[in-house]
């Protein structure tokens, strides 16, 4: 991947946000180091049962609820998962179905997770362009 200056991705982000292209590949290394089995399970989950709450995917996945907030956190900031507050609860939705890995520019894309994506786009003023595909 090529470093791009301020201005290059100002444009880059208007482009993507008029829907004029799409966003440029994350860098794969990151996610790399976070897909580790029980990360893997946890997307799983997620795309599976659709859980309403984090107790909800403690409760199925048995593991501790600081080790599932913390590992859901680091998938959001990956932008595998969105975490959506509904008063004092937290919603998990997986965003991303499927992951493309380019092992020659050394980046990766998203396919949407069904239904979630769609919803998520409907709420104009909440699209975030953060250079993925489906945020």
């Amino acid at each position: 991947m090529t470093r791009k200056s301020l201005v290059e991705l100002r444009k880059e982000m208007r482009a993507v946000a008029r829907g004029e292209r799409k966003p440029s590949p994350l860098p794969a290394a990151p996610l790399f180091a976070a897909l580790s089995k029980e990360s893997l399970d946890l997307l799983g989950t997620l795309l599976r049962e659709h859980p309403a709450t984090i107790s909800e995917v403690v409760a199925m996945t048995g593991r501790a609820q600081s080790n599932v907030s913390r590992s859901l956190q680091l998938l959001a900031k990956l932008g595998l998962v969105r975490l959506v507050r509904e008063g004092r609860e937290v919603r998990p939705e997986a965003v991303a179905k499927t992951l493309s890995v380019d092992l020659a520019s050394g980046t990766y894309e998203t396919t949407p997770a069904a239904g979630r994506a769609d919803r998520f786009f409907r709420n104009a003023g909440q699209v975030r362009v953060q250079g993925f595909t489906d945020r």
